[in-house]
């Protein structure tokens, strides 16, 4: 009886280790409307206007501007992985702005977007890498 008792407590000490430790993947189904973003590879937006992406996962599409220029692309989802994300390649505007920097920036890591994380709360997710590591911070709008 000691025994099991001892095995079903090591299983539960277990399981709490691997959820406390875990990544906390969330649903690319829910980054569904526009969402500004708040940060870039940690360093915060303070461009004069807020870029924002707006996505549409219906039609498997990705509106925003970037800081200046409109930017418009595909993304894929993967039925096998709900927090998998891919930004394809877009097509931007060309207009000439004042802050280019955040703009590149931003147009930098989306190809390198490949899943959604939960964020700090209900209005706020994280597009990472395939390593994890945050790329953008995003506030629901």
């Amino acid at each position: 009886m000691k025994r099991i008792f001892f095995y079903v407590l090591m299983i539960a000490v277990v399981c709490g280790f691997m959820s406390a430790c875990s990544n906390h993947k969330g649903d690319a189904r829910k980054l569904d409307g526009r969402w500004n973003i708040k940060s870039v590879n940690g360093d915060q937006i303070v461009a004069e206007r807020t870029p924002f992406l707006e996505f549409n996962i219906k039609e498997g599409k990705l509106h925003g501007n970037a800081g200046c220029n409109v930017v418009n692309s595909a993304i894929k989802l993967d039925d096998k992985d709900q927090s998998a994300l891919i930004v394809e390649r877009g097509v931007t505007t060309m207009m000439a702005c004042p802050d280019l920097e955040t703009e590149d920036r931003v147009l930098r890591v989306l190809e390198h977007v490949s899943y959604v994380k939960d964020g700090s709360n209900s209005d706020e997710m994280y597009l990472t890498d395939n390593t994890g590591t945050v790329l953008l911070v995003l506030t629901k709008q």
